[in-house]
Parts: C-alpha cells; structure tokens; sequence
C-alpha cells in the first residue's frame, strides 16, 4: 500500500493528477479490503436481471495516450490500443485496459466524464433483455448498438449498458 500512496502523491507534484483526484486515490488506498471482499449482493429480491459484476467503465478523455499511461501504471493490467470506427464512418481513438475481472476503456469523446457504466448479468441474451428493458422500464429508452451492446439511461439521465459477465468490449461480427 505504501509503494500506491507514493505513486500517488508523485503524480500529484507532478500535476497529473488534481488535490480531489489525489484525495480519491489515497481514500480508495486505505479502504479496508475486507469491507470490499466481504460484501454480498442481496439478490433475495425479484429484479429484471441479476447484476453480477461491474464488467467495466468507459472514460471520454483528452488524451488517450496520457490517459493510458496513468491508467497502466496506476492499477496495471494490459493495454491494448485501437481506434473505433463509429456507425458515421469517423474514427475514434481508444485504449482499452484490461484487469482481471473486468475493464477500463479510454475514448476521446470530447469532455473528460465517466461515460458509461457497465454490468454482467446472468444469462444475457440481448433481444430478450432489451425486451425486458422495454416492457419494465420504458421510461429508461433502451437501445442496442450494433447489435451487441444494450444501452439504457437511469432516471437521472446517466448511461448505463448490460451485457454478459464475460463481454470484454469484443466485436461478434467482422
């Protein structure tokens, strides 16, 4: 944990990252691990699906390639780098870095904010959840991209998608 609280504070006075990113990342050090690994979702409750894990954020940055250095060297994993071709035909650069159970995707979209969020649900089948996103939460206005990402908005108007508790950002069709 020291060698983290370090890295940490090097990057402040370095200027990379900012007092409340600082603070974030150092409250984030110290939580107790044991309040993260002994925490159990309640599943006794009947919902639409059964969220299983947070299978990864995307982040609309500035910088893909800083982005992607600080990224890498603050939580590790594998960084791949590719750009995206959009249904319009532009492209977009992107980084993705893959952790053990999930991952962290770096677009240049414009602002730097979190994107969107992602679960793993049991059984995922796109057309029956989209369904289901329909006929139990229409206000929700649930889309498929490409047809293998389901998106939805939350009543507040954040991103949201669902996917496979194995989805690694991966294209099924050429």
């Amino acid at each position: 944990m020291q060698d983290s609280v370090e890295n940490l504070v090097t990057l402040f006075e370095k200027g990379t990252l900012n007092r409340q990113q600082l603070i974030q990342g150092l409250l984030a050090a110290m939580a107790p691990i044991s309040m993260v690994t002994d925490a159990r979702a309640d599943t006794s409750t009947l919902s639409t699906f059964r969220g299983r894990s947070l299978n990864h954020v995307t982040l609309s940055v500035t910088d893909v390639e800083r982005s992607q250095e600080f990224y890498s060297r603050l939580l590790g994993g594998t960084m791949s780098c590719r750009s995206i071709q959009t249904d319009k035909g532009t492209k977009v650069e992107s980084a993705t870095l893959a952790l053990p159970e999930g991952f962290i995707a770096l677009f240049k979209l414009g602002e730097p904010k979190v994107h969107h969020f992602c679960v793993g649900v049991e059984n995922f089948s796109i057309d029956a959840a989209l369904e289901k996103l329909k006929s139990d939460f229409p206000e929700s206005k649930p889309i498929t991209y490409r047809r293998e990402e389901l998106y939805f908005r939350d009543p507040d108007g954040i991103l949201g998608q669902i996917s496979a508790m194995d989805y690694r950002g991966q294209r099924t069709t050429p």
